[in-house]
């Protein structure tokens, strides 16, 4: 035995080892808030969150920062205070409503903590409290890449603007000269590879590299040795025609570098765009463009992207565009409108950032910047004053996050509850608890007059409650002088009392629920439920009243009060007059005489098929058979087959509402019959039940001739003269029925056995549904007889799977295990 308290020893030990590692785990993730994402979170965490935040003494503003301090993020922290004011405001019972204009949300105040109802899983706000090294965003964007992944803004140049001055011709230029007046004449050429231009009877004239304003001065000075009378009657134009082709290479960290093809009209940011612009470490204010090797222009994308202003030079062929790594960077976040990673210059200062980042927003704190800036191996935190912003000087890696004003406020009062204008209102200097009741529009008429409240927020942020009286302040014997962020809380009487209903059942047209009203009489119910059923017992009402008072042995669990009806089911004087009270439930009984005509059908073989009512309770299928005139001469009695409801049939009579009610009930018996084929989730609404008709007619009256129930079908066939064969058969099929063939015979022509029949469990279903199985003693084999109109089924052998090497090892493993086991425990 000490052995084998070792070894549950060793066990206990190694497992207690592994819990202890995991707990290890948990406390150490949950050091770092970086990966809480707020939407996965349940309202039993944020729950908990809050009530550790109360118990804490911190502020609100003071455990942000130390959220942040965990590392999460300011989205993650807007979500976080969202998803804290919708439980607020959706807290129940004991909380109270804060009513503003335009919308009402419901601040629970005196709300404790009660941890037994909720989650004891991981707590992702366990490590807010230890402060620790602030981290920086991750989620920001560096602005103005998206820029140039924007499919709608490519750079792309207009082409049916006029030539510009300052464009130069080169090799693949299309120039049309157009010369009317004494003389007319078109002339379109290209620029050759070599750079000129041949004008017939003229020669050529060179123009590579020209501006067009000095290539239309050369032409025209040209052409005036083929038209003398130019400038006086004749005149000409130069224009361009189709443009060259250019190639652009774009190098450095841009998203795709290479060479480009692109009109001669294009400029550096239309090469960049054809680039994917620069990658994440590309800048966007140091992009030089080369042209012949040497610099000719140094772009600054911030001036475009920002002010839509700066240098975007049109490019030529084989320029080279240069994008250098980024110089700085530094992240601005919070309430700031344009929130991204901005580069910037060492000139640069954190209002020319503020300048970048769009501005403060409306709800941003202004009186001062904390600034994260990495200084050796740590980090250190700056505060910056509005009037040092233009001289602050940023550096890379700094982090800024702009605050939001508290949301507080100051001189402003609520009123809540029955008043005829809730909402929030200016405090007015030296304004009194009469002066808001008046300012409201005064109390409704149903307000609770012995008391309301004064919540009140003490210099501490603590809550305190002043009671008065509204009846008081309406006579001018009490008020008081408000403070800011009183809260006044005005109850209605329907607030004081609990919902006060009386219900109806039985055989009315409209059951269930209604307000209760004084005075309220049975008769008035009576009419609400839109009067009796035709069903309705003529003879009593029932009403059921709850008990309330101490009185007896506390045995009764209702006090029943009875009233009878006439025959125009109107209730006597008593009766009439008898006022119910709250939660009264009045019944109305169903008539034992009154009974629906309950059909079954007759269909097939009888001499007048068709649909019957029952006479009496018990008819029987016998009865019924009389009445139908009896079987015909083509009937065949053994195949009749009696076809019955079951629970789970819906009839067409119900109405949509009752069908559906209907429908919910079965699902849930189908969830706990195990009879139903639960993979199919189907109802068997009817089944058949297998009858013995010959012996019911020779025997009517017996136990096999059974009583009938509403909706049965008897269904008698025509006398059947084939066979069906199915299963494990060669060649099912359905064959002649022939008296003088045995079972055997009759699967000879279907085939014979398969070799994976079960022979020994084959069966006969037979025309009226009843089935008979093979029985079977030794070798010996009693087949069933074979009938007109029956179904031989014959099943199939279950399938054996051989163990695998793997499984017999297992086995065997475990039952040498075991056996060592067992030797041991005797020792």
């Amino acid at each position: 035995m000490s052995k084998v308290i070792t070894r549950v020893l060793l066990i206990c030990i190694i497992t207690l080892t592994q819990v202890v590692n995991t707990r290890a785990q948990d406390a150490s993730s949950i050091q770092n808030l970086q990966n809480v994402n707020v939407d996965d979170l349940t309202d039993e965490q944020v729950h908990k969150f809050m009530d550790q935040m109360e118990a804490s003494g911190y502020s609100e503003q003071q455990l942000e920062v130390l959220a942040r301090a965990r590392g999460m993020s300011s989205s993650q922290l807007a979500k976080l205070r969202q998803r804290m004011a919708e439980l607020q405001s959706g807290s129940a019972g004991g909380g109270s409503k804060e009513i503003s204009r335009g919308r009402t949300s419901t601040i629970d105040y005196n709300r404790q903590a009660n941890d037994e109802n909720r989650s004891s899983t991981f707590d992702p706000f366990a490590s807010i409290f230890p402060l620790d090294t602030l981290k920086e965003d991750s989620e920001l964007k560096i602005f103005g890449l998206s820029f140039f992944r924007n499919q709608d803004l490519t750079f792309e140049p207009s082409l049916s603007i006029a030539t510009p001055k300052g464009y130069q011709i080169g090799p693949g230029d299309e120039i049309i000269i157009d010369v009317w007046g004494a003389s007319e004449q078109t002339y379109q050429l290209e620029v050759s590879p070599e750079g000129s231009i041949i004008i017939p009877s003229l020669g050529p004239i060179f123009l590579n590299g020209l501006s067009m304003e000095r290539a239309e001065s050369r032409i025209l000075s040209k052409l005036k040795a083929i038209y003398s009378t130019l400038g006086d009657n004749t005149h000409a134009q130069v224009s361009l025609g189709q443009t060259r082709t250019i190639n652009v290479n774009v190098i450095g960290e841009v998203d795709r570098p290479g060479t480009y093809q692109m009109s001669s009209f294009g400029t550096a940011f239309n090469a960049l765009y054809f680039a994917g612009g620069p990658n994440n470490k590309g800048s966007l204010r140091d992009i030089q463009v080369f042209r012949g090797g040497q610099k000719v222009a140094t772009l600054d994308a911030y001036r475009f992207l920002i002010d839509g202003e700066g240098q975007n030079i049109m490019l030529q062929d084989q320029d080279v565009l240069l994008v250098k790594p980024y110089l700085s960077r530094v992240s601005i976040e919070g309430e700031v409108k344009r929130p991204a990673i901005y580069e910037v210059k060492a000139e640069e200062s954190l209002a020319t950032l503020l300048e970048f980042s769009g501005g403060f927003t409306a709800s941003a704190y202004q009186a001062s910047i904390s600034l994260r800036r990495n200084l050796g191996n740590r980090k250190t935190v700056q505060t910056i004053l509005p009037e040092d912003f233009v001289g602050f000087k940023l550096q890379g890696g700094d982090y800024i996050e702009i605050g939001a004003i508290q949301d507080q406020f100051s001189g402003r009062v609520r009123i809540e509850g029955a008043v005829n204008h809730p909402g929030e209102f200016e405090l007015k200097e030296g304004m009194m608890l009469s002066d808001l009741i008046a300012v409201s529009d005064g109390f409704r008429a149903d307000v609770f007059l012995p008391r309301a409240i004064v919540i009140r927020q003490n210099d501490d942020l603590t809550l305190s409650n002043v009671a008065f009286s509204p009846q008081e302040v309406l006579n001018g014997t009490f008020d008081m002088r408000l403070k800011s962020e009183d809260l006044i809380r005005v109850q209605s009487l329907f607030d004081m009392k609990q919902n006060y209903t009386v219900s109806i059942q039985g055989e009315v047209l409209v059951p269930g629920y209604y307000p209760f009203a004084r005075g309220m009489t049975v008769e008035n119910l009576i009419y609400q439920a839109n009067g009796f059923k035709e069903t309705a017992a003529k003879s009593f009402v029932e009403v059921a009243r709850r008990v309330t008072t101490d009185s007896g042995d506390g045995s009764n669990a209702s006090e029943i009060f009875n009233f009878p009806i006439d025959q125009n089911l109107s209730l006597n004087a008593t009766g009439s007059q008898f006022e119910l009270e709250p939660f009264d439930l009045v019944v109305i009984r169903k008539s034992p005489f009154y009974e629906k005509q309950n059909i079954i059908e007759i269909e097939g073989e009888v001499q007048y098929p068709g649909k019957y009512a029952l006479q009496t309770k018990n008819e029987r299928i016998s009865d019924v058979l009389k009445r139908a005139g009896g079987l015909t001469a083509f009937a065949y009695a053994k195949g009749a087959t009696l076809i019955r409801r079951t629970e789970y049939y819906v009839s067409d009579e119900e109405g949509d509402e009752a069908a559906k009610i209907r429908r919910e009930e079965l699902k849930g018996l189908l969830a706990r019959d195990t009879l139903v084929d639960k993979s199919q989730q189907a109802f068997k609404a009817q089944e058949s039940i297998g009858i013995r008709l010959v012996e019911i007619l020779e025997n009517p009256g017996s136990g096999l001739d059974l009583i009938l129930k509403q909706g049965d079908v008897i269904s008698i066939p025509r006398e059947l003269q084939t066979v069906r064969i199915r299963g494990e058969v060669l060649y099912p099929s359905t064959i002649r029925y022939d008296r003088t063939n045995s079972f055997n015979q009759l699967i000879s022509q279907a085939g014979g056995f398969a070799d994976d029949a079960k022979r020994n469990k084959s069966y006969v279903v037979y025309a009226n549904g009843s089935a008979e199985r093979t029985r079977s003693f030794l070798w010996f084999k009693d087949y069933p007889k074979v009938e007109p109109g029956a179904e031989v089924i014959i099943p199939r052998k279950p399938v054996k799977r051989k163990l695998s090497p793997g499984e017999i090892i297992s086995i065997t493993t475990g039952i040498g295990t075991l056996a060592l086991i067992i030797n041991n425990l005797t020792r």
